[in-house]
């Protein structure tokens, strides 16, 4: 079994949508793929990220209607990207240290794929308990 020891070993596929689709697509989107967040293209361009915390900031607190609130219209930008060979602790403080939750992954100056703070924090998790259980093993 290999541990995950950089992001792209625990990197999830990015969702995404055009920025003129109506907020309740995107939330339906992100229901039926159980993610947090939603990555925001224009013309197939990755441009921002809408997470459940900016839906409920951004729309419902305001009272927008999400079905006539565009994606575009509450995204946040510019999207934060780490490389794909990050070591997971340090994408962790990278996360920790710019309060979000979520950043991209690139490898070569293209986006491959996303990690929430989640993601990492079960992967050092797993390490941490497989680790201790092996040190709890009878010889």
């Amino acid at each position: 079994m290999k541990f995950p020891s950089v992001v792209s070993d625990v990197m999830k596929d990015i969702i995404s949508i055009e920025a003129d689709v109506f907020i309740s697509e995107a939330a339906q989107r992100m229901i039926e793929n159980k993610i947090g967040s939603i990555i925001i293209t224009e013309n197939g361009e990755p441009k921002g990220i809408i997470t459940r915390s900016d839906m409920i900031k951004r729309v419902i607190v305001t009272h927008k209607d999400p079905r006539e609130t565009t994606a575009g219209s509450v995204m946040s930008k510019p999207l934060i990207s780490i490389e794909a060979c990050t070591p997971i602790l340090d994408a962790m403080r990278y996360i920790r240290d710019h309060d979000i939750n979520q950043v991209l992954l690139s490898e070569n100056s293209k986006f491959v794929g996303i990690v929430s703070e989640g993601d990492l924090v079960r992967a050092v998790t797993l390490c941490s308990l497989t680790q201790f259980s092996s040190l709890l093993r009878r010889p």
